[in-house]
């Protein structure tokens, strides 16, 4: 088939959530920046979301070139690599961070293999159930094996630990396998089972538990000192104070080491007190646009890869962004995980841009009138 043109607005749409991202850093980081010793720049974290942003638009440019039908023909190799380099963080590669091995230092660069074998177990499972097809609704030629593969990441993952990332990895996982093919049967029986280590898992490190009594009760002990609620309380003062309008760009209040980590897992705060709810209101419709428009590329193929591929990313960028906008809002408990194309960090952004770049190689293959 003759490659046409990439999708414009899709392409357009990411710039944009980009370019969003790297502004409300500069505006959540630049006080962190100055005050910490270790970086004492005010302009740190922005230089860096900077050129990570250009490595991913580089990222970008390179996936969007490759046809389509070779990330389908080589899912397994991806998933390979994928596995390969999550066992990397328990090597001397390896790099704790904030109580979790879940980092590969090589140099002056670190790299979260979790958030690429993301990637790599959508790909692999799209790869799987369209080549199998129909037979995928058997249960030990179809289901099993990717079933295998999913807990096999999974667990990988949850041993670092890195608890947020493992949930995402399941639950996309759980959506590509659903619009498979696979019957519902089947689904029901794995379920509970999955359901009742995921309770186990989480009530089982006392730091899990922690987090889950705090979003009952961020107020119990976050006013008064930096107890277990200090991070949640502080974020709502934040949400709290943004209003309607928000106190305007740049004059965030709990930015000023009042708010933990305001450039990465608890920058949608710093956006709700700068810009306020009809900010936030903008900026959440339009992620749901971005990702509807990938929804579209992919249908429109009429390809089973394409398609799982198109709603494994999805679920991916919408669960993780759920899961960080729930959690510092307290709506869900907090799991750690950055806000997608907007909180700083490399390995996010850029395999979230790598991501694009495959639904944009697959926009290539769909004649340009077919999509408006």
């Amino acid at each position: 088939m003759r490659r046409g043109m990439p999708d414009f607005v899709l392409l357009i749409m990411t710039f944009a959530l980009v370019g969003f991202g790297i502004i409300m850093v500069y505006s959540a980081s630049y006080i962190v920046g100055y005050s910490t010793p270790n970086y004492n720049d005010a302009l740190y974290f922005f230089r860096r979301q900077v050129m990570w942003g250009i490595l991913g638009v580089i990222l970008l440019l390179i996936s969007m070139n490759v046809p389509a039908h070779v990330y389908r023909d080589y899912f397994a190799t991806i998933a390979i690599i994928s596995f390969l380099a999550l066992l990397l963080v328990f090597t001397p590669l390896g790099h704790k961070l904030n109580g979790a091995r879940s980092w590969i230092r090589l140099g002056p660069l670190s790299f979260e293999p979790a958030e690429f074998s993301k990637l790599g177990l959508v790909l692999y499972l799209s790869g799987l159930i369209a080549k199998k097809k129909e037979a995928f609704r058997v249960w030990t030629n179809g289901l099993l094996p990717a079933l295998v593969v999913t807990l096999t990441f999974f667990l990988a993952i949850a041993a670092q630990p890195a608890f947020g990332s493992a949930i995402i990895l399941l639950f996309t996982a759980g959506f590509i396998i659903f619009t498979g093919g696979s019957k519902l049967k089947h689904l029901g029986i794995i379920c509970i089972p999955i359901l009742v280590g995921l309770v186990v898992i989480a009530v089982s490190a006392p730091y899990r538990l922690k987090r889950i009594t705090t979003f009952l009760n961020p107020w119990n002990d976050g006013l008064n000192g930096l107890g277990d609620g200090y991070q949640l309380s502080q974020a709502l003062y934040a949400i709290g104070h943004g209003g309607i309008w928000g106190v305007g760009f740049g004059k965030s209040i709990e930015k000023y080491m009042y708010l933990p980590y305001p450039q990465t897992d608890f920058i949608f705060p710093v956006i709700a007190e700068e810009l306020g709810f009809i900010g936030c209101f903008l900026f959440i419709i339009f992620f749901i646009c971005f990702l509807n428009r990938i929804l579209f590329i992919t249908y429109r193929t009429k390809d089973l890869f394409s398609i799982l591929t198109g709603i494994g990313i999805v679920s991916m960028f919408a669960i993780q962004a759920l899961m960080n906008i729930g959690g510092v809002t307290g709506s869900i408990p907090i799991a750690g995980v950055p806000l997608p194309f907007i909180s700083y960090g490399g390995t996010s952004l850029l395999i979230s841009m790598f991501s694009v770049g495959v639904v944009l190689s697959i926009s290539r293959r769909v004649p340009s009138e077919g999509i408006k």
